[in-house]
Parts: C-alpha cells; sequence; structure tokens
C-alpha cells in the first residue's frame, strides 16, 4: 500500500472542506443569479481569483483521489466499474467553468450590442438635424 489510510482519510477531508468553501463563495458570487439581492460579503477581483484557485485545487485534489484509487486497485476495468461517478465529476467540472466564461463573454457582447444601438441612434438623430 502506497498511501496510507490516514493520508486518504485526511485528503478526503481537505477536499471536502475546500468543496464547502467553493460552494459558500459560489453563491456568493453568482448571488444576483440565484435570486440573493446582496452578497454575504464584498466580491472583489482578489475574492474571485482566491475562489478560482480553490476550484482549482480541488480538481486537483480529486484527480490525486483518483491516482490513488487506481494504484490500489490496478484494474482498469474494476477501477471504472467502481468510480466512473468520480471520473464523470471530474472530467465535468472543468467544463462548467467554461459556461462561467461563456456567461461573462455574453454579457460583454450584449454591451456591445447596446453600444452599437446607441451608435446607429446618435447617427440618425445626426442626420436628422443636419436635414433641418
Amino acid at each position: 500500500m502506497i498511501f496510507s489510510p490516514l493520508f486518504k482519510k485526511i485528503l478526503s477531508f481537505v477536499n471536502f472542506s475546500l468543496i464547502i468553501v467553493f460552494i459558500f463563495g459560489l453563491i456568493n458570487i453568482e448571488h444576483s443569479s440565484l435570486g440573493i439581492p446582496k452578497p454575504l460579503f464584498e466580491i472583489t477581483d482578489q475574492a474571485v481569483i482566491f475562489f478560482d484557485i480553490i476550484f482549482w485545487t480541488i480538481v486537483g485534489l480529486l484527480a490525486l483521489e483518483l491516482v490513488i484509487a487506481y494504484l490500489k486497485i490496478r484494474d482498469t476495468k474494476m477501477f471504472v466499474k467502481k468510480y466512473w461517478l468520480e471520473i464523470i465529476m471530474l472530467v465535468l467540472m472543468p467544463i462548467f467553468v467554461g459556461f462561467k466564461i461563456l456567461k461573462i463573454s455574453l454579457k460583454i457582447i450584449k454591451q456591445i450590442k447596446v453600444g452599437k444601438t446607441v451608435f446607429k441612434l446618435f447617427h440618425k438623430i445626426k442626420k436628422h438635424n443636419m436635414k433641418n
């Protein structure tokens, strides 16, 4: 056995604790999407970066847990059969971060469209005033 049972328990506890902290931060950051009027604490750029670091730490620790589990079993078929849910979760977690980036991109695109509409409106007003 490469890793002691105590190490595995500590790793699981640390990962679980980080997931709780991350969920709390995510609820706070996405408060308006969840219908919460005010965030629980001030959202700064540092807070967003902090929770991004926590997210990627969670992904790394989950991957480490799966590696440890595989080293214990050493049978791919049995490993996938036993840990299929964890594998899917580990694969999907970074994809959901992509949705977060997409959400930010959509906000920027909407702002550009509004700016374009305002520009066209000013241009039409200017043309109308020049004719009169």
